[in-house]
């Protein structure tokens, strides 16, 4: 019965990646799923029963402590580099970063052993 509940508790954390990944893609439900691999109604379904039916998490409402901080940063569709890490979590350096943001960026990755 363990067991049942480890593979559980691992397709929450997946699904629980999975959105959050979504929500800073920018694209439909239907575009992400199709990149990703994704069933849409698999996601719907996690989706309702993670977030109580609300189409956007608050991020006070997760459990899990993240590694990462939110940052308000302006969007921009030219990303000079992405990483995508074995979190789900995505990093995207945009264009005109000046060195030494870039070096404090990958050093501040290094040392939470990301990369």
């Amino acid at each position: 019965m363990g067991k049942v509940r480890e593979i559980d508790g691992d397709q929450e954390q997946f699904w629980r990646m999975a959105i959050e990944t979504w929500q800073a893609s920018g694209l439909s439900v239907r575009q992400f799923c199709i990149s990703e691999g994704l069933s849409e109604q698999s996601f719907y379904t996690w989706r309702k029963k993670l977030t109580g039916g609300d189409t956007e998490q608050n991020s006070q409402d997760k459990p899990e402590a993240s590694a990462f901080i939110e940052v308000a940063i302006p969007r921009s569709n030219s990303v000079v580099m992405e990483f995508l890490f074995t979190s789900g979590n995505t990093l995207r350096i945009p264009v005109g970063v000046d060195a030494a943001t870039l070096n404090t960026i990958i050093s501040v990755v290094h040392a939470a052993g990301l990369c």
